[in-house]
């Protein structure tokens, strides 16, 4: 019997920190050669849309994963009141092949997503950072406040977008999410504003030129990129790429669709590859990646199937545990 988990299942099994310790396994195994990942592949969609395939291996003490994502991003939705994104997971045991689990992934994908810039955070930002500038307001911004508030208990989240309509949703589902722990959000007009003095930044948008400059951010800064996750998409302009510390999630991954970098890349303004450090390698080998308080760092990510699966994979125990889902014959 396969088990099938809604929205509601997987937001009642699944906490910030619990993911943040799924991506923090996910990205060690990945490091340490216990996952397959090919590259994701992609379908064309009306409407400028596309839908992302994206499976994954995933070698467990306990378990043998394998998992399936479909997602689709389509940015006409949001004109009619729709999702941008919407997914689905399919989980299989890699030894028998069986069917465990379909769940919802919308949310898996927004808390996998928060969660590996939650875990970025804590291993790259300064200490003592507490104040978020926050580029959109969209499905994915949530959880990156979420997470980031995790492991920097946040001050204030400046929260820079085109949708005054969206700032007020993202300010309604934190408070909702985060209660009484939620913190200042104030809606600003410039990227500028958003970032005087922040030593934190998130980047969550489908923008095609960069959000901010180099100039306008603080010394000492740990950004988060999360958008840009084709060739023709940038958030973050090469200058400051130029001068950063940049971690990615996987190498190959980034030098296929983080446009950013690849743009960075092709106008001559970076280095190879070879200069990114993986966030697997930090996490694996326990790295000190910050060598001063006025240094830069980035975390450039595209989004991995292995963090699909070991966020499925902890979601389907938790909800055996909690008896959870409907149980369905396939």
């Amino acid at each position: 019997m396969a088990l099938i988990l809604s929205r509601t299942d997987v937001q009642r099994c699944f906490t910030m920190t619990e993911a943040i310790e799924a991506m923090r396994v996910a990205f060690s195994a990945l490091q340490q050669r216990n996952a397959q990942m090919p590259q994701r592949s992609s379908v064309a969609l009306p409407e400028q849309g596309v839908a992302l395939c994206m499976p994954s291996l995933l070698h467990l003490s306990e378990q043998q994963s394998l998992g399936l994502k479909v997602v689709t991003i389509v940015p006409r939705n949001l004109t009619q009141g729709l999702p941008l994104i919407y997914a689905s997971v399919l989980l299989l045991d890699a030894l028998t092949g069986k069917t465990l689990a379909i769940l919802e992934g919308g949310w898996l994908t927004a808390m996998r997503t928060g969660a590996a810039a939650g875990l970025a955070t804590d291993l790259l930002a300064r200490r003592d950072a507490d104040v978020l500038a926050l580029f959109g307001a969209g499905g994915q911004a949530p959880t990156q406040v979420m997470a980031i508030h995790a492991v920097r208990p946040l001050r204030e989240v400046r929260v820079f977008n085109r949708s005054k309509e969206h700032y007020q949703n993202l300010v309604s589902t934190l408070q909702i999410l985060l209660g009484s722990d939620c913190p200042v959000l104030r809606h600003v007009g410039s990227a500028r504003e958003a970032l005087e003095g922040a030593l934190l930044a998130s980047c969550a948008t489908t923008a095609t030129t960069p959000l901010f400059s180099w100039k306008d951010i603080a010394r000492g800064a740990h950004i988060n990129a999360i958008g840009a996750y084709t060739p023709a998409m940038c958030e973050v302009d090469a200058e400051t790429l130029a001068h950063a510390h940049v971690v990615v999630d996987q190498r190959e991954a980034a030098l296929t669709e983080a446009g950013d970098l690849l743009q960075a890349l092709e106008a001559g303004k970076i280095g190879d590859a070879t200069t990114w450090q993986e966030l697997g390698e930090v996490v694996f080998n326990k790295q000190v990646v910050r060598r001063s308080d006025e240094e830069i760092t980035v975390f450039k990510s595209v989004g991995l199937g292995v963090q699909d699966v070991a966020a499925a994979w902890y979601v389907y125990k938790k909800a055996r545990e909690m008896g959870l889902g409907v149980e369905v014959e396939v």
